[in-house]
């Protein structure tokens, strides 16, 4: 008895883990197809700094195994392990030993598989916590196996293994459940949400973008990013204004794409949608988004701060709109990113700043944008080229 209680503790502990597992698999699962399909509200949050970034690994090619997302094979995984674990610690079983070796063997597969996504991850110049902390759940939870599997035998594994396929189809039956409702999990998330398409539709958007009139920009003026220090083989030029809906959620996935591809730079332009500093825009405006514009502009200038304020302002674009005040959103940007809110006024109301909005949103002009955000890549318009696949398809033809 108390073998059987000692082991029962650690079957607990294995619970325990396996349930958080599918917590954070389903984390991660959910903010994958948000970040790929523009429907983020803003970074991940696990994103600590340039490093430790979960964006970054989720943009990235690694982040999804025959078209379905590495944490969607997780999630389905780890309930599948979490039955096992749940019928061989409350008795609910005839043979308990055997059950609880097919737990092992499936823990064991997790564990693999993060052995493999961790090797991985040590050639990424970007770590996720997250998904790191899905790997050691995956050990501990293989140990809590391990110790609390009975009769535990080179032999006894092997004979498991082939009852699967004579008197244990069952387990059979669930070890092949594993992909199938991973993919139709993605299919029926795909063809909800309008992308079940997704393929085809970028095919036809990098045709019109191969064939759209080039437009030429002055990659001197915006904001600059860009990972890696050589020629950039990819340079995205966006347009957006800060109290734009889609602009917000079109952020974090152009920022995500940029900082897995060391080659790939990527340069916001603001254009504002008022009148008051873009002359492709009629009947006037506030000045409320050509203050923002040159917010971070001057951010940029004063202290190398103007993504942290373009990050701001997208986050708390709610508030933002609501304040309904340029003063205000300068004072709360300020403090949020430490900047002197006084300095930071002056440069906004500075004539030089001013030009330079105008000078930008005018290059958007004349580049006829038609809305907000509107993204270049190598100076040629790409529609739709705030979704990651369509900006993946980009950057694969050109390499």
């Amino acid at each position: 008895m108390k073998t059987t209680a000692s082991k029962n503790k650690f079957l607990l502990l294995a619970l325990l883990t396996t349930l958080i597992a599918v917590g954070v698999h389903t984390y991660l699962t959910q903010h994958y197809y948000a970040l790929k399909f523009g429907g983020a509200e803003g970074g991940s949050v696990c994103n600590i700094n340039e490093v430790m970034n979960c964006d970054a690994v989720t943009a990235s090619k690694y982040s999804a195994f025959l078209g379905v997302p590495m944490a969607m094979w997780g999630v389905v995984t780890n309930i599948v392990l979490l039955y096992f674990l749940a019928v061989t610690r409350f008795n609910m079983v005839q043979d308990r030993a055997k059950t609880s070796r097919y737990a092992l063997l499936i823990s064991g597969i997790t564990v693999l598989a993060s052995v493999v996504m961790g090797l991985i991850s040590t050639t990424m110049s970007n770590l996720c916590i997250f998904c790191l902390s899905a790997y050691a759940l995956s050990i501990i939870g293989f140990i809590g196996i391990w110790m609390g599997a009975e009769d535990v035998s080179a032999s006894n594994l092997m004979n498991d293994i082939k009852d699967i396929f004579v008197t244990e189809r069952w387990v059979g039956g669930f070890l092949i459940a594993i992909p199938a409702f991973a993919f139709l999990a993605n299919i029926m998330y795909l063809e909800s949400h309008g992308f079940s398409e997704i393929e085809k539709v970028a095919k036809e958007k990098i045709a019109y973008w191969q064939a759209s009139p080039q437009q030429n920009f002055d990659l001197s003026a915006g904001l600059s990013l860009q990972k890696g220090s050589g020629e950039p083989v990819m340079t995205i030029v966006e347009f957006a204004d800060f109290r734009c809906p889609h602009c917000k959620h079109a952020a974090p996935s152009l920022h995500a794409f940029t900082q897995s591809h060391p080659d790939v730079k990527l340069l916001f332009k603001p254009f504002p949608l008022d009148g008051t500093c873009n002359e492709a825009i009629t009947g006037g405006g506030d000045g409320i988004s050509c203050g923002l514009a040159s917010a971070v502009m001057c951010a940029e200038k004063m202290s190398q701060k103007g993504w942290a304020t373009h990050d701001y302002f997208f986050e708390n674009q709610m508030e933002v709109i609501q304040a309904q005040n340029l003063d205000k959103n300068l004072e709360d940007a300020s403090k949020a990113v430490g900047l002197s809110a006084d300095e930071l006024k002056a440069c906004v109301k500075d004539p030089g700043t001013q030009e330079l909005i105008r000078k930008m949103a005018n290059e958007g002009k004349t580049a006829q944008i038609q809305g907000t955000p509107t993204v270049f890549v190598n100076g040629k318009l790409l529609s739709g080229g705030q979704l990651i696949p369509i900006l993946e398809a980009a950057y694969r033809s050109l390499k």
